[in-house]
């Protein structure tokens, strides 16, 4: 079998195949086997017919015709693998010659990566979410237990954060002839807003007072649809005592917003006292005895979480930087469907070999199918959008696998299967998936590239190290945990040594 390739518009690649009439002739006799086996001819048994006898009645061509059938995308595939061609999709197999006699010929195209170009993404600076809390974010989860423990109490003061408000409102809008009141309403300052504007109209004011506020580019039906009153949790709150949401008269034209002025008066304040930020609240809020170790866990807690954020994000971060550079506005879907069958095929291999079937890990993980495939699509895009922005940066800065390391690659795959490299060498090139390996180490070092000449930072302008960013144990680090390990082995040698020596010792003194 003989092919050439051509590159074309739109990403595409077409492939010429050309077939012998000598190599077509075993797919042809297999072809006559295979029919001459499924039909039925008077006077012979099933596959006993002669040929002359079936090509008399099938056509001297139908073995041929079935051959090349059979036989069209296993060739297209030869000519992939013999081109290192890459596709993202299906090919599309065309017979230009030969479907009666000589050599058969065939046209395939298939979609490739769009190319793109890199320039201008030395020096980069990325900014990435912080890898640790902060005190105020420490301090914020505090003062949400010493609100979830606190109290309401009456008051005439000045209304604060937490606190329980009881008002009247009068709604009016610009195309409504009447305003619309809404008696005895109950809302928790820092609780979702019925109208954008609420709580700081009502900050710092006292019962008896007063408050006007406008909305704008707003309609009355828009706001009160959203009012929400089973969302209060204060105890001394009945449900009894908050006004049922008020029937509006339909807006005539949806597509134009009016302006909304709301105003109101403040009937009861019941402020929210807090308990003191001592260790007996520590104790009544979790398991620990003192406020300290509360304060630990909670920054321990959010650092764990602030890591793995960050490690989830960096390479969104990087990818869509370098994206926007290369000009890569939208990806090809064949290219995301291809990484999302090949990312759902693994997860079920994943499944499979935990022992769980996947409606038993759709319930632990309170996912339906649907959400699940939402979840890997997402994956998809980002993986395909990685997959070309680092091919493409391999490609600017010249980064290949050296011959010395795809062969280390191929040694662990042979380590873990426990067979020869050279079989594994084998298998992968007869699978055309030699390329694949080649471009995945040369993705790699194009990443170890982006680390060592960008620079990454938190959105405190802090510089993060790779290991910081990833999550990776730094090489140091193992450095010296190996050392600590040799080091610890050399003290337990020399321990043994000595008790030998000693039982030796006593041994001797038995003895005498």
């Amino acid at each position: 079998m003989h092919s050439s390739s051509e590159l074309l518009e739109n990403n595409q690649i077409k492939l010429l195949v050309e077939i012998s009439e000598e190599e077509l002739l075993p797919a042809v006799e297999v072809a006559f086997r295979k029919v001459s086996s499924q039909i039925r001819m008077p006077g012979f048994r099933p596959g006993k017919a002669p040929r002359k006898v079936l090509e008399s009645r099938l056509g001297a061509g139908f073995a041929r015709m079935e051959a090349i059938n059979e036989n069209s995308n296993r060739w297209a595939e030869q000519a992939i693998i013999e081109n290192e061609v890459e596709p993202i999709s299906a090919p599309a197999v065309t017979v230009l010659e030969g479907e009666e006699a000589g050599p058969l010929k065939l046209d395939v195209i298939v979609e490739v990566r769009p190319t793109l170009d890199l320039e201008g993404y030395g020096d980069l600076t990325f900014e990435v979410p912080a890898g640790e809390a902060s005190e105020d974010e420490v301090n914020e989860q505090i003062d949400r237990l010493r609100e979830a423990l606190g109290s309401l109490e009456d008051s005439d003061g000045a209304i604060s954060q937490g606190s329980v408000v009881t008002v009247d409102l009068s709604v009016t809008s610009d195309d409504s002839e009447a305003p619309t009141d809404i008696s005895d309403y109950v809302y928790r300052i820092g609780a979702p807003e019925p109208f954008e504007g609420l709580s700081d109209a009502l900050l710092g004011k006292a019962v008896g007072e007063s408050f006007e506020f406008v909305l704008t580019d707003v309609t009355d039906e828009d706001q009160l649809d959203d009012l929400d009153f089973d969302d209060l949790e204060a105890e001394d709150i009945s449900e009894e005592s908050v006004a049922q949401e008020p029937e509006l008269e339909p807006v005539e034209n949806d597509s134009e917003k009016a302006s909304t002025i709301v105003k109101g008066v403040i009937k009861e304040h019941q402020a929210l006292v807090k308990p003191e930020l001592d260790d007996a609240f520590a104790s009544e809020a979790s398991e620990f005895e003192t406020l300290l170790e509360l304060q630990e866990d909670i920054k321990r807690n959010l650092d764990n979480y602030h890591k793995s954020m960050l490690r989830n994000t960096w390479r969104h971060v990087v990818t869509n930087k370098l994206a926007e550079i290369a000009g890569l506005a939208q990806l090809p879907s064949s290219l995301v469907r291809m990484e999302f069958e090949n990312m759902s095929h693994n997860f079920g291999h994943r499944i499979e070999n935990s022992g769980l079937s996947l409606a038993k890990y759709l319930e632990l993980a309170n996912l339906t199918a649907d959400e699940l495939s939402t979840q890997i699509a997402a994956e998809a895009i980002v993986e395909s959008r990685f997959d070309l922005v680092f091919r493409a940066l391999a490609k600017a800065e010249g980064l290949n696998a050296t011959p010395e390391e795809i062969d280390l690659e191929l040694g662990k795959i042979a380590l873990s299967n426990g067979v020869d490299i050279e079989d594994v060498r084998v298998r992968l090139s007869e699978a055309g998936q030699l390329v694949g390996l080649r471009v995945e180490i040369a993705k790699r070092k194009a990443l170890d590239w982006l680390f060592e000449n960008s620079k990454f930072v938190d959105a405190n302008g802090n510089e993060l190290s790779r290991w910081d960013v990833t999550g990776e144990v730094a090489p140091s680090s193992i450095e010296v945990s190996t050392k600590e390990a040799e080091a610890l082995e050399g003290s337990e040698t020399a321990d043994v040594e000595v008790e030998e020596s000693v039982d030796l010792e006593l041994v001797t003194e038995d003895s005498e």
